[in-house]
């Protein structure tokens, strides 16, 4: 095929380096789509006036950008939203030893040396304490009938979360909460509705159970309802998957007059709800989940782990009413029943306050950390919220997000690109997301947003392959 570059290209620079920049800057403004073919090496090379090396040079960058891929026997082709992205993702923080990088990469609550002390005296207690179904179970599937009852007081008073005991189910984190929700009322091949950007987890899981995942439209609130509305009537969606509070990775959290509005679109569909609360407890009491209005087709999936400690993979599935026996086989198939021993130790957590308390000092953690951010990052474009895991900072013209991610790995900080959370195939935000838990010490947290400022405030290196 035929592409004009030359709009794009800049005059400063290595050739190759302003080539695969030129390509970034046209897939960014749509006129290269993923899945279209480049011209052959040797084709684009007397267009641009440059030697075939240098068009190899510029290819050879751009597939280490992530902006394309290269067969072999067909050519090279603009990438699309796949498998890789994800995996290099999840393989980011092995990149290096994790005392030499400091990890602004993962969602993930600040835990301090007391959290630790307090898990393991309660473990303790346990050992004393604990009645043998703990170690014994292996019905009821759903989870220890005291475990249960005991969470669904809990998620109706804290959380506002209608639904009997019968309508709970203990799941190993919100990640499995999320996949038995989705797989009791979605098929292979269905759609399903979600944010335009969106955990990983959810992206990953539609390529795992094959249903067709798009995005729709959001602003600082989340979701804009007509554009949900416009989605529902042209897709017709099985389902819809939200995250209403602190969705990731933007912060966006929706109001309660968002929240009724995205409620009565999804009523008057009459479209499955499944909604994703995991960050629930990072803000003060106060908000509703949208399963309260939409108690007979939503379900609501939490979790301690974001406000606990990460290894506390305690996740909670409130179902509809007549849905517990499309969900149960789900359960039984990807894991039995949830770890009796992770419950007893959360059950005891939510009896005696715990959950609240580190709840509480959570959110001022991590107030304190947003509070650094703004400092460092003070005259640049940032998104957060008050006690979010992370920032959403924008990028000045002269980065985008992918070179920016890897210059900051070469200089030891890990840091997050936009394409993990992107449903669509269109050009990544030139945004990158900023991790504030993941860190326990609070000079190194420093030292990292300290390093992210100086790479915004100068240039990328004209040779940034480099870093590769």
């Amino acid at each position: 095929m035929t592409i004009d570059l030359t709009p794009y290209l800049s005059p400063h620079g290595p050739k190759f380096l302003a080539i695969a920049r030129a390509l970034s800057e046209a897939i960014r403004q749509g006129e290269l789509t993923p899945g279209t073919r480049l011209p052959p090496h040797r084709q684009l090379a007397e267009t641009l006036g440059v030697s075939v090396q240098t068009v190899s040079r510029a290819y050879a960058q751009a597939e280490k950008m992530g902006l394309v891929q290269a067969r072999v026997g067909s050519g090279t082709w603009i990438n699309t939203l796949d498998d890789n992205r994800e995996s290099e993702y999840l393989r980011a923080s092995e990149a290096r030893p994790e005392a030499a990088l400091i990890d602004l990469s993962i969602a993930h609550p600040v835990c301090p040396p007391t959290h630790h002390l307090r898990f393991r005296e309660t473990l303790a207690e346990l050992a004393e304490q604990a009645s043998p179904e703990v170690i014994s179970a292996c019905r009821p599937i759903a989870g220890l009938p005291y475990q249960r009852e005991r969470a669904g007081y809990w998620l109706r008073d804290r959380l506002g979360v209608p639904g009997d005991v019968e309508e709970r189910i203990l799941c190993n984190g919100g990640a499995h909460g999320l996949m038995l929700a989705v797989a009791t009322v979605v098929q292979h091949g269905d759609v399903v509705l979600t944010e335009a950007l969106t955990d990983h987890g959810l992206i990953a899981l539609s390529r795992t159970l094959g249903f067709q995942l798009r995005g729709i439209a959001i602003d600082a609130e989340g979701v804009m309802p007509d554009a949900l509305d416009t989605a529902c009537r042209r897709y017709q969606p099985r389902a819809v998957c939200l995250t209403p509070t602190q969705l990731n990775p933007t912060g966006a959290t929706m109001s309660e007059a968002r929240r009724d509005a995205v409620a009565e679109v999804l009523a008057r569909h009459g479209v499955w709800l499944i909604e994703d609360d995991v960050q629930a407890l990072l803000e003060p009491p106060g908000l509703t989940p949208l399963t309260a209005r939409l108690p007979r087709q939503g379900f609501h999936v939490t979790s301690l782990t974001k406000v606990t400690v990460p290894g506390l993979r305690a996740g909670y599935l409130t179902v509809p009413r007549g849905q517990l026996h499309h969900a149960l086989p789900r359960l039984r198939a990807t894991s039995w029943m949830a770890t009796p021993l992770i419950f007893e130790l959360a059950d005891h957590w939510l009896a005696n306050g715990t959950v609240e308390t580190l709840a509480r000092e959570q959110r001022a953690l991590l107030a304190e950390r947003q509070r650094l951010a703004a400092h460092y990052l003070s005259g640049h474009d940032v998104t957060s919220r008050a006690s979010s895991l992370h920032v959403w900072l924008a990028l000045p013209a002269s980065w985008r997000a992918e070179e920016l991610r890897q210059q900051a790995e070469q200089e030891g900080v890990a840091i997050t690109a936009s394409p993990p959370f992107m449903v669509e195939q269109t050009p990544p935000p030139r945004r990158v997301r900023l991790s504030l838990g993941a860190e326990p010490d609070l000079a190194r947290l420093e030292r990292g947003l300290e390093l992210v400022a100086r790479l915004l405030n100068e240039s990328p290196p004209p040779m940034l392959e480099i870093v590769y």
